[in-house]
């Protein structure tokens, strides 16, 4: 049975919005007020939406669009790998939610994927105060319920075109428990259970990837994740390269 009810773990409050021009912009609003650690923007649709890179998002009504505001008490860079546990979670969630139907893959380094198509976009944004320690994280995630964009770059599937209809009040209420369950690991135990947990999800590794960087184009093998969440690409010759950020492509 579908639920219309929301619950949200300790700690986590809710800011129910029926549009908003992002969820992301909303959450920066609320942080800029003030606003505390575990804000969840949630809205029926975005009037602009928008993904990695600036990309455009797809917002019709009917899919998940949410943004959580964090503030973790640690430098900007060690909070960026929060975006990985986002992944775990959100992919776990929708795992429980489908019954074990839909096991989502972890796509280095924002995406979930099922049967090689795009579920799941993540968007981190992040400020710093004056002495480079993290003011606070506004990471959003834009989850393919009930409809998919059929004119993306990339094949996009979703959730009742997987045979796999949810609520998105139900979904909510698992990913943020998800949430709950492996935010204070990281904060006592740090990346390492988060990158295992992300690698039993990764997506192509072992497979061939090529990453387009600012200057220069890579090709190899994607052999895993590094300690800080660099992509680690091998190359025929052996050596590795550790990818920090770019567009990485795996083949189809």
């Amino acid at each position: 049975m579908k639920s219309n009810t929301i619950r949200l773990s300790e700690g986590f409050y809710l800011h129910q919005l029926d549009s908003v021009d992002n969820t992301n912009e909303e959450a920066k609003r609320l942080a800029d007020k003030g606003a505390q650690s575990g804000a969840l923007v949630l809205a029926k649709t975005q009037t602009s939406g928008r993904g990695r890179r600036g990309r455009a998002w797809s917002s019709p009504v009917g899919n998940l669009y949410s943004s959580l505001l964090l503030r973790p008490t640690c430098s900007l860079a060690e909070a960026a790998r929060l975006t990985f546990l986002i992944a775990v979670a959100m992919a776990e969630a929708i795992e429980t939610v489908t019954g074990m139907q839909v096991r989502p893959d972890c796509k280095w380094p924002n995406d979930l994927m099922v049967n090689g198509r795009k579920i799941c976009g993540i968007l981190l944004e992040s400020a710093s105060n004056h002495l480079s320690s993290t003011d606070y994280l506004v990471i959003g995630t834009g989850v393919n319920v009930a409809f998919y964009p059929d004119d993306s770059e990339r094949p996009a599937t979703s959730l009742a075109s997987l045979g796999a209809p949810v609520s998105v009040h139900e979904l909510v209420s698992v990913y943020v428990e998800r949430i709950a369950y492996w935010l204070p690991i990281w904060e006592q135990q740090g990346f390492t259970p988060i990158r295992e947990a992300w690698l039993t999800r990764g997506y192509g590794i072992g497979e061939p990837v090529v990453a387009r960087l600012t200057e220069r184009e890579l090709q190899g093998t994607f052999v895993g994740l590094d300690d800080d969440g660099s992509l680690i690409l091998r190359e025929g010759s052996g050596f590795e390269h550790r990818i920090g950020a770019g567009e990485v492509f795996f083949r189809a």
